[in-house]
């Protein structure tokens, strides 16, 4: 199997177990289940970016990065935008246009996995040590 076809096929794979992941979650994910999601996201990572890099060299797929106006700033858009792209990649009679939207799902799988990683909300300095 080449690494390409391998990439696709783990990618596919995840981008699906995270559809049924927010079929099956209503407004907020319970943080057990996100954080065993967001594992399962991280593992695939070495495999998007295969993904994208082939992508890259695909003759009529534009590809952009960055920031824009339309990543979802809410676990419901996000949800919604995702739905919305997964049903898109599976009535797409493109093969080179549904890589492009799966490449859109990873981005919305990597944006659900950084707001389940921690970040800084506060300090105390009682109890610390240095």
């Amino acid at each position: 199997m080449t690494l390409a076809r391998e990439a696709m096929q783990i990618t596919v794979s995840i981008a699906c177990e995270f559809f049924v992941f927010l079929q099956r979650s209503n407004d907020v994910p319970e943080y057990d289940k996100a954080e065993y999601m967001a594992g399962t996201i991280r593992s695939g990572l070495d495999w998007f970016f295969s993904m994208a890099q082939t992508g890259r060299i695909l003759t009529g797929l534009e590809l952009k990065t960055g920031f824009g106006p339309k990543l979802p700033s809410t676990y419901s858009e996000l949800k919604e935008s995702y739905e919305s792209v997964f049903h898109q990649v599976l009535e797409s009679s493109h093969s080179v246009k549904a890589l492009g939207l799966l490449l859109s799902l990873v981005q919305m799988m990597l944006l659900f996995m950084t707001a389940y990683f921690e970040s800084f909300q506060s300090f105390s300095s009682e109890g610390y040590s240095a």
